[in-house]
């Protein structure tokens, strides 16, 4: 009975030779599409995830913004703008919330010896590393103490860096940013970054 499965099945490609090639070309493609499209799937979520990774695990950004109606008797669209206070505000009441960090970005000038460039800076406090997983490649991020001690101290992005620096080392040299000297205490690596 096999004998004669195996011998029909054999006649029947014999015969139809075209549509037999076309029906292994049709297997196959879907076999190379399904495989495709997992491979993309897989690499589309190690990306995502990376790049969640590089935001920060559980991490909320909040942004200054304006009301969208009146509240407390005030107009709409009163512009919000946060404030130290509410840094304390949800540091004590909001339980679930960890950490804390302002971030404050303004575009100036960093300069050293006669190079001078453009860069965007970001006043954070020393936990802002944990929150936005930021670790520095060379160096170290600044501390409490650094910021109790009023230091003037930078961690500098690898872009900024090179710019400035080239190939010489940058931790533990004296760059002046909008006319003021600092210490650099670290450097970082370049990774995804979210524009804001």
């Amino acid at each position: 009975m096999f004998r004669d499965i195996l011998k029909q099945a054999w006649d029947a490609l014999r015969h139809h030779t075209l549509r037999s090639v076309l029906t292994m070309l049709g297997i196959i493609w879907g076999i190379v599409a399904v495989t495709i499209l997992i491979a993309y799937g897989d690499g589309f979520r190690f990306a995502l995830v990376r790049a969640f990774d590089a935001f920060g695990r559980s991490a909320v950004v909040c942004w200054p913004g304006q009301t969208s109606e009146q509240a407390g008797g005030k107009r709409a669209g009163r512009p919000i703008r946060f404030q130290i206070e509410d840094i304390k505000a949800i540091e004590e009441q909001a339980t679930l919330v960890k950490t804390v960090s302002p971030e404050i970005f303004r575009r100036t000038e960093a300069r050293r010896g006669d190079r001078t460039h453009t860069i965007g800076i970001r006043g954070v406090y020393p936990v802002y590393s944990q929150i936005r997983n930021e670790v520095p490649d060379e160096g170290r991020f600044f501390t409490s103490e650094d910021m109790l001690e009023h230091r003037r101290v930078v961690v500098l992005g690898e872009e900024i860096r090179t710019k400035l620096f080239g190939s010489s080392p940058a931790v533990g040299e004296t760059i002046t940013i909008n006319g003021v000297r600092f210490l650099v205490i670290g450097t970082m690596e370049k990774k995804v970054q979210f524009s804001n």
